[in-house]
C-alpha cells in the first residue's frame, strides 16, 4: 500500500509538472531554454529594469547547482577592489561572458570566452583602472557649457514662484514621465530653488563689492535751491512802524504816514561740491578686499550647493530605483506564492496533499501581497521625493528610466582620493576665505583708529532779485568757491575699537580651527565612502551566487513537494530565501551606486561635474 501511494504521488507530481510546462510553453517563444518552461525549474526574473553585472542567463539551474558545490564564489579577499591601480586586461573583462560596464569597454574587440560547464559566473571587476583619472559617470561638457539632456518639456515648473494652488485639479497627477539620472541632474540644476537663492546671493555680494569700490572715486554733488521769501519778522516790523506813525500823527493832528510795505525776495542758489577721502593707512583697501573675499565665499557656496544638489538628486534617484526593484521582487514573490498555492491545491484534490499545506500556502500568499502593498507605498513616496528635489510641474510624476546596474568604478586609490578631496572640497577653501575676511576686517578697524584725512571743494552761484525798487538794494548774480581739508583722529573711544579687533582675532582662530575640523571630516567622509564602495562591490559578487543558489533550492523544493517527498514548509522557506537573495542583490547594486555617488561627493569638483557653469 505504501508503494502504491508513492507511485500515485510521483504520478500526480509529474502530471502537475507537465501541465504547467505545457501552459508555459504556449506563452513563451521556442528559443527559450527547456529549464525555463517548467515552473518548478523556472528562474524568476525581476524584469528588464534590474540587470545583473554578470551574464548568468545562459547557465542552467543544474549547472549552477554543480558549480556552487564545486566552485564556491570568490571571497572578499580575492575580489577586485576599487583602489586597484593595474588596468584590467581585455581577457579579464570578457571572463565568464560578462559584459563590461558602460564606458569601461576594452579598446580592442574581444570574443567572450565560453563558460566552463562547472563554473559559476561571478561579476567581473568594474575596472579597468587608470590611476589619477576620476570616474566619468556624467555627460560630457556640451559646447554651450551646461548640461543639456533634453528632459521632457512637460516637467518644466510654473514660472510663477508664488503660485498657490487652490483647486484639487491643480495638484492632481496627470502624467508620469520616465527620466534618466542625467536628466534628473539637469532638471535639478535648472529648477532648484537652492541654486537660485545661492545665485542671487552671489549677485548681492557682487553689488556689495561694487559699493566698496566706489570709495576709490570722489563724491561729486550738485545742489540748487530756488526760493521766494516774505518774512514774518518784516511784516511785524511794518505793523510796528505803522503804529508809531499813527501815534505821532495823533499829537500833531495831521494824517499818519503809511509805513513801508513788507517786500519779498527771490533767490537762486547753485552749489557744486567735491569730496574725497584720502586713504592714508589702507582702510579703504581693506574694506574692498573684505568684499572681494565675501564674493568668493558666496561663489564657493554655490559650488558646494551644486555638489550637494547633485548628490541629493542621485541619492533620490537610486532610492527610487531601489523602490522599483522592491516592487518587482515582491511581485515575483507573489507569483511564486500563487504557484505554490496551485501546487498545494492540486495535490489536495489528488488525495495526496493535506488541507494544512493549502492553508500554509494561502497564508504565505496573503503575507506576500501585504509586502507588495508596502513596497508600492514606498515606491510612490520615492517618486514624490524625487519630484520635490527636481521642482517639476505639480501635475507630473516621475519614474526611473535607467536600469538597476553598477554605475561605474572609482579609478583613484584611497590616498589619491583623500589628497584630491583636500584640493577640491569648497568647504575647506571657504574656511580659508572666511579667515581672510576676518583679517581684512581687522585691518580696517585698526586703520580706522588712525588719522583720517578728507579734502573737498565747492563752487557756488547765487542770484537774488528782491521786490524792493531801491536801486541800491542787494540784487544780481555772483559766484564763489571754497576749499577745505579735514583731519579726524579718534583718540579715545572707550576701548570699542580694541574690542572689535579682538572679535576679529577670535574669528580668525575659529576659521582655522574649523578648517582643521573639516579636514579631518573630509578624510573620514572619503574613507567611509571608499570602504563602503569596496564592501558593496564584494556584496554584489556574493549576492549573485546567493541568488543562483536560492533559485536552485526553490526548484528542488518544488520538485520534492510535487513528488510527495517534501513539505509545503520547505517550499515556503525556499521562496523566502529567494526573495531575500534577490533583495540582497538589489540592495548591493543600489548601495554600490550610492557609495560611488557618496565618494564623488566626498571628493567633489570632478572634471565632469560641470560646476563652472552652475546657474
Amino acid at each position: 500500500m505504501r508503494v502504491f501511494r508513492q507511485i500515485i504521488g510521483v504520478g500526480v507530481g509529474a502530471a502537475i509538472t507537465f501541465s504547467n510546462a505545457a501552459q508555459s510553453a504556449s506563452a513563451q517563444s521556442p528559443a527559450q531554454s527547456q529549464d525555463s518552461l517548467a515552473p518548478s525549474n523556472q528562474l524568476v526574473e525581476l524584469g528588464p529594469n534590474i540587470r545583473s553585472t554578470s551574464n548568468t542567463a545562459a547557465e542552467s539551474a543544474s549547472h549552477a547547482e554543480q558549480s556552487i558545490a564545486l566552485n564556491p564564489p570568490t571571497g572578499p579577499e580575492q575580489a577586485s577592489k576599487p583602489q586597484q591601480a593595474a588596468p584590467a586586461s581585455p581577457s579579464t573583462l570578457s571572463q565568464a561572458g560578462s559584459t563590461p560596464l558602460r564606458g569601461l569597454e576594452p579598446t580592442q574587440t574581444q570574443q567572450p570566452s565560453p563558460n566552463p560547464p562547472n563554473n559559476v559566473p561571478v561579476p567581473s571587476s568594474p575596472v579597468p583602472i587608470l590611476r589619477g583619472t576620476p570616474n566619468e559617470s556624467f555627460p560630457p561638457l556640451p559646447p554651450r557649457g551646461i548640461l543639456d539632456t533634453k528632459p521632457p518639456a512637460s516637467l518644466e515648473p510654473n514660472p510663477n514662484p508664488l503660485l498657490f494652488p487652490t483647486n484639487p485639479e491643480d495638484v492632481r497627477i496627470e502624467q508620469t514621465e520616465p527620466i534618466t539620472l542625467q536628466q534628473a541632474i539637469d532638471l535639478a540644476r535648472r529648477n532648484s530653488q537652492v541654486l537660485q537663492i545661492a545665485g542671487q546671493e552671489v549677485e548681492q555680494s557682487r553689488s556689495a563689492l561694487r559699493e566698496q569700490q566706489a570709495a576709490l572715486y570722489p563724491d561729486l554733488n550738485f545742489q540748487m535751491d530756488a526760493s521766494r521769501s516774505v518774512t514774518a519778522g518784516g511784516e511785524l516790523g511794518v505793523r510796528a512802524q505803522q503804529r508809531f506813525n499813527n501815534s505821532r500823527a495823533n499829537g500833531t493832528g495831521q494824517p499818519a504816514e503809511q509805513a513801508r510795505e513788507n517786500l519779498g525776495s527771490n533767490s537762486l542758489n547753485s552749489t557744486l561740491q567735491l569730496n574725497y577721502d584720502i586713504d592714508l593707512f589702507g582702510r579703504r583697501r581693506a574694506n574692498i578686499r573684505a568684499a572681494e573675499e565675501q564674493l568668493r565665499l558666496r561663489e564657493l557656496d554655490v559650488e558646494r550647493q551644486a555638489e550637494e544638489l547633485r548628490f541629493d538628486t542621485a541619492e533620490a534617484y537610486y532610492t527610487l530605483q531601489n523602490a522599483d526593484g522592491q516592487v518587482a521582487i515582491r511581485q515575483a514573490s507573489v507569483r511564486n506564492a500563487e504557484q505554490s498555492l496551485r501546487d498545494a491545491e492540486a495535490l489536495e484534490r489528488a488525495g495526496v496533499g493535506t488541507r494544512f499545506a493549502v492553508l500554509q500556502a494561502q497564508a504565505n500568499l496573503a503575507n506576500e501581497q501585504q509586502q507588495l502593498s508596502l513596497a508600492r507605498r514606498d515606491q510612490r513616496v520615492a517618486q514624490r521625493r524625487l519630484a520635490e528635489i527636481l521642482n517639476v510641474s505639480q501635475s507630473a510624476n516621475l519614474t526611473a528610466a535607467d536600469p538597476v546596474e553598477q554605475a561605474g568604478s572609482w579609478r583613484l586609490s584611497l590616498e589619491e582620493s583623500i589628497v584630491q578631496a583636500f584640493k577640491n572640497r569648497p568647504e575647506l577653501e571657504q574656511q580659508l576665505v572666511q579667515r581672510d575676511i576676518s583679517k581684512q576686517q581687522r585691518r580696517s578697524i585698526q586703520a580706522g583708529r588712525l588719522p583720517q584725512l578728507s579734502v573737498g571743494g565747492s563752487y557756488n552761484v547765487l542770484g537774488q532779485d528782491p521786490d524792493d525798487p531801491n536801486p541800491f538794494a542787494t540784487r544780481g548774480w555772483a559766484d564763489g568757491y571754497s576749499i577745505r581739508a579735514s583731519l579726524t583722529w579718534s583718540i579715545f573711544d572707550g576701548g570699542a575699537a580694541n574690542a572689535r579687533v579682538r572679535q576679529r582675532d577670535a574669528d580668525i582662530a575659529i576659521a582655522e580651527s574649523r578648517f582643521d575640523q573639516l579636514r579631518n571630516q573630509v578624510r573620514r567622509e572619503v574613507e567611509q565612502a571608499y570602504f563602503g564602495l569596496e564592501s558593496s562591490f564584494e556584496n554584489i559578487e556574493t549576492s549573485e551566487a546567493g541568488v543562483l543558489q536560492s533559485r536552485e533550492a526553490l526548484r528542488l523544493a518544488r520538485l520534492r513537494f510535487q513528488a510527495g517527498v517534501g513539505t509545503q514548509t520547505d517550499v515556503i522557506q525556499a521562496e523566502t530565501d529567494l526573495t531575500r537573495a534577490e533583495r540582497n542583490r538589489l540592495s548591493a547594486i543600489v548601495t554600490y551606486n550610492l557609495g560611488l555617488s557618496s565618494l564623488q561627493r566626498a571628493v567633489s569638483n570632478l572634471p565632469t561635474n560641470n560646476l563652472s557653469d552652475a546657474p
